[in-house]
């Protein structure tokens, strides 16, 4: 089937939704093959930041069969491998795909309730907020990065209202970061 009038509408969509869309068009072809793609990374970032950060990967996590599966769809559509062997670029879009290994985890915990975000290419998993916190917090305190806990603190300004904060404490203090997370949420 020919995907390329898809790509271009995606392509042609807010710099903000494109990789969010994208992931969601991907996430029901995948599933064709009983793979299930879930969201994380900078891309989940930029979707619940509101555009508000950029990035220039689209990470998505695979749960299934993938070995043969991921040159099959992404060729299917035009994607080329890189030099990197998990990442796959296309001409229309100014990011990557980057299909980091399965488990989601963050810190030494496994990541198995997600949410789903509605798009105009249908529902696509994605990692909850409160996880996506924590992810960062940890990659600011752990490889010494800034910009990470800067993230970590824009999740928190555009989220606050809906943010189980029981659930990102106690995720916190178990992983030992409960003082980095209350500067963050200050």
């Amino acid at each position: 089937m020919d995907y390329s009038k898809k790509l271009s509408e995606i392509a042609l969509l807010d710099k903000a939704i494109q990789p969010i869309v994208l992931a969601a068009f991907l996430s029901r072809l995948f599933k064709k093959w009983d793979v299930l793609l879930t969201v994380v990374g900078g891309a989940a970032v930029q979707y619940y930041t509101q555009g508000e950060y950029n990035t220039e990967d689209l990470d998505s996590i695979l749960s299934g069969d993938t070995k043969e599966i991921i040159e099959e769809v992404m060729g299917s559509l035009g994607f080329k491998r890189t030099s990197m062997y998990r990442h796959f670029e296309h001409p229309s879009f100014d990011f990557v795909v980057e299909f980091p290994p399965s488990p989601i985890e963050v810190g030494n915990r496994h990541v198995d309730t997600l949410a789903n975000v509605e798009t105009q290419e249908g529902l696509v998993r994605i990692i909850r907020v409160e996880d996506l916190i924590m992810d960062r917090i940890i990659a600011g305190v752990e490889w010494r990065d800034p910009p990470s806990l800067d993230q970590a603190r824009l999740l928190w300004v555009k989220n606050k209202k809906h943010i189980d904060l029981k659930y990102l404490k106690q995720f916190a203090k178990e992983e030992g970061y409960a003082d980095t997370l209350k500067k963050i949420i200050q």
